[in-house]
């Protein structure tokens, strides 16, 4: 009764989580037993269905979703059955209606959006809601087109001409590269003009870069078979059709 007294003056235990702490402390079964009714009829053990009905209200009123309440109750060992319905008691008892709660939520705390949106998603799930109704939450709110993707923030701060050169120095043609800047979300407006001043100023030279990617292959360009899997590979880079035929052509020349 002392070790059942001290864990409780520590904080709420379940009696699921009561019971593993003594039967750490005595294997004596039949004590164990009297102690757990002793204290439930002092009032000092309240049975898991009103630990399941007190967390929740209490959860709810947090603004914490069904989520958070499942998996905090599962972990103190209670029953599937009596976490569901200590959750359906609640929500009809106290009209709690989690997408309304939500949206609340959001719109109060998160007046404008200074973080990502996956820091917001991450944070409201942990928090237990589900990620459709964080999205329809984040759709409703009136500052939504401030929240940007961690891509989007990235691609703000790329410099375009410096991109470019990457890519190029990776041996890839400007169709890939065009490709590549978009899915990271970059603006691409100013491309032609950076493409152009890099290749006036001979810092690029995809005619050159073409025949380099081609040379790093054994293709025998005898053949129509290897000449048109040159041909694919060297297209699948990114370069254009007279960029290819150029490598093509020189490539014959050397060999």
């Amino acid at each position: 009764m002392n070790s059942a007294m001290w864990h409780l003056t520590q904080r709420d235990m379940t009696e699921s989580e009561l019971l593993v702490k003594l039967r750490v402390k005595t294997d004596n079964e039949e004590w164990i037993t009297e102690t757990l009714s002793n204290l439930r009829g002092y009032g000092y053990l309240k049975s898991d269905q009103d630990f399941a009905e007190q967390f929740t209200e209490q959860a709810f009123a947090g603004e914490f979703g069904s989520k958070y309440i499942v998996e905090k109750l599962k972990k103190k060992g209670l029953q599937d059955s009596i976490i569901h319905d200590a959750i359906e008691k609640v929500k009809q008892a106290k009209n709690i209606d989690e997408q309304a709660m939500l949206i609340e939520r959001v719109n109060n705390y998160y007046r404008t959006f200074t973080m990502s949106k996956e820091k917001v998603v991450a944070a409201l799930q942990k928090r237990g809601f589900t990620y459709q109704q964080i999205k329809e939450a984040l759709a409703q709110h009136e500052n939504v087109s401030e929240l940007k993707s961690n891509l989007e923030i990235k691609a703000e701060k790329a410099d375009l001409e410096k991109e470019v050169l990457k890519y190029a120095r990776k041996g890839k043609g400007l169709t890939v590269i065009r490709q590549e800047l978009r899915m990271r979300k970059i603006d691409i407006a100013d491309l032609e003009t950076v493409v152009e001043k890099a290749i006036n100023e001979d810092i690029i030279d995809f005619y050159s870069s073409c025949l380099e990617q081609l040379q790093k292959k054994n293709y025998d360009l005898t053949t129509h078979k290897e000449r048109s899997k040159a041909y694919a590979m060297l297209t699948r880079k990114g370069f254009s059709s007279e960029e290819v035929k150029f490598a093509i052509a020189e490539a014959q020349e050397d060999n």
